[in-house]
């Protein structure tokens, strides 16, 4: 809530106790001089009776629209509250599991024709993607790296940054899907420079 919001809302609830107290007095004025007139002084027998019967009844019925307006309202303030806190629980959710991108070109991504090969004969582990282990020239493996429509590497998990060139890839192997990470989104690297809010294929990675 802003400042000015707050200013305003107290301002609001200041408004509506004057109001209530004003519709207190106002009828309390109407019916003494009323009953005064009408009916006699407030040492007859019955009158005190009929005097607090007449004001109390009487700023009850202006309560009522007073207290409708109220509750309008404070349902409007927690809603506002409540849409406030899913927006920000919204941005920080998206901040929290935003991905990391680089945007490495097509061809720096794609597999020799001879991996390309050998995954065709490896089980999918997601619908048009393979999780896999990559072997590279120098022995080094690198492990939770995705490859996409089983040619082009599409994103690793778990590098803040791409240390590794495709062409040095010379050997794929399954990942053990039994010992996977708990994967979290902002732990990939997406290797195409599409952001978290692009379209395409980051459902088949994240």
């Amino acid at each position: 809530m802003s400042k000015q919001q707050g200013s305003s809302t107290i301002l609001w609830w200041l408004g509506w106790i004057l109001l209530t107290i004003f519709s207190f007095f106002v009828s309390c004025f109407f019916w003494t001089r009323f009953i005064a007139r009408h009916v006699g002084a407030m040492d007859q027998q019955g009158t005190p009776i009929l005097w607090v019967t007449a004001v109390f009844g009487t700023w009850m019925i202006f309560l009522v629209p007073l207290i409708i307006v109220m509750y309008q309202k404070v349902d409007k303030a927690y809603e506002d509250a409540r849409i406030a806190r899913e927006r920000a629980a919204a941005q920080k959710g998206s901040l929290a599991s935003a991905y990391r991108t680089v945007d490495i070109g097509d061809s720096q991504r794609t597999l020799s024709q001879a991996l390309c090969n050998k995954l065709k004969h490896l089980p999918e582990t997601v619908r048009c993607g393979h999780l896999v282990t990559a072997i590279l020239k120098n022995g080094r493996r690198v492990e939770h790296v995705f490859i996409l429509n089983k040619k082009e590497v599409l994103g690793v998990y778990g590098l803040e940054t791409l240390d590794f060139l495709v062409a040095d890839i010379v050997d794929l192997n399954p990942a053990n899907l039994d010992r996977l990470p708990l994967f979290e989104t902002r732990g990939w690297l997406r290797l195409d420079g599409v952001a978290s809010q692009g379209t395409g294929h980051e459902n088949n990675v994240l």
